[in-house]
């Protein structure tokens, strides 16, 4: 199995966490029917045992589509990415004064609203998501072939609090020569309001099972904060830490939402 591959779902576990935050964020908008741009700056390290000293960074923009029940977003990550080879590969991009940038893979979620008890303050959301494999090839950072999954999310708010649990599945398209275990997916969260909601505080545990035998099942704990400066404009800040051998040590990332 090529393992450098696996490396992609250091993205989808990120991505996943930041999502999490938007989804807190609604909860700080109305839910009147509004277009909104997300953009966010992401930076990830790691050494991995078969990917030593891999450096990560890419600029996310995309839109969102948000109404009381349903929201879609489209994720287009810019990318640069040392593909860890080594230092020398990094001397080398630092010696050319500029970075290896490219386009990464598209993604594109669906939430829906199945459910809701006001009187419990319960919310049950119905979620898909695909990715379309526009990775560029230099870069090395995806498989090349689309993956498609789906979830089920339970919210709960009490007081000025928020608890979410959130279970799906992930169907990975296989590249040439390569067959991967497609992966239950499970997420764990609490975040705090505080000042009516202006400011917001989430820890989130996210999570796969083993997507190849031999290697670490991908696990990632996350803190994230929210600040509406306005009706029209939220910004947020997580900071991330990986568990095993598939995911990067550490990684901090900072993002907008803005009301179009």
């Amino acid at each position: 199995m090529s393992l450098r591959n696996l490396d992609n779902f250091n993205r989808k576990l990120v991505i996943a966490g930041f999502l999490l935050f938007l989804i807190l964020s609604n909860e700080n908008l109305s839910a009147q029917e509004d277009w909104y741009l997300n953009s966010s700056l992401q930076y990830s390290k790691g050494n991995y045992f078969f990917n030593p000293n891999s450096k990560y960074l890419a600029i996310n923009s995309g839109l969102r589509y948000q109404s009381e029940n349903f929201g879609i977003s489209v994720a287009v990550p810019f990318s640069s990415n040392n593909n860890g080879d080594s230092a020398v590969v990094d001397a080398a991009n630092q010696m050319q004064g500029n970075m290896n940038w490219g386009l990464g893979d598209i993604y594109t979620y669906i939430d829906y609203k199945i459910y809701s008890d006001i009187y419990n303050d319960i919310d049950i959301y119905l979620n898909a998501q695909i990715k379309i494999p526009t990775a560029a090839s230099h870069l090395n950072i995806g498989t090349g072939e689309f993956d498609f999954g789906g979830s089920l999310s339970v919210r709960k708010t009490f007081d000025s609090y928020l608890a979410v649990v959130d279970l799906g599945y992930l169907n990975i398209g296989d590249p040439d020569g390569i067959v991967y275990k497609n992966p239950f997916t499970y997420g764990i969260g609490i975040g705090k309001f505080f000042n009516y909601g202006e400011y917001s505080l989430l820890l989130y545990y996210y999570g796969f099972t083993k997507i190849a035998d031999d290697y670490d099942a991908p696990k990632q704990i996350s803190v994230g904060a929210n600040y509406k400066a306005n009706d029209n404009l939220i910004l947020s800040a997580i900071v991330s830490a990986g568990i095993g051998n598939l995911t990067p040590e550490f990684t901090l990332s900072g993002g907008i939402r803005i009301k179009l």
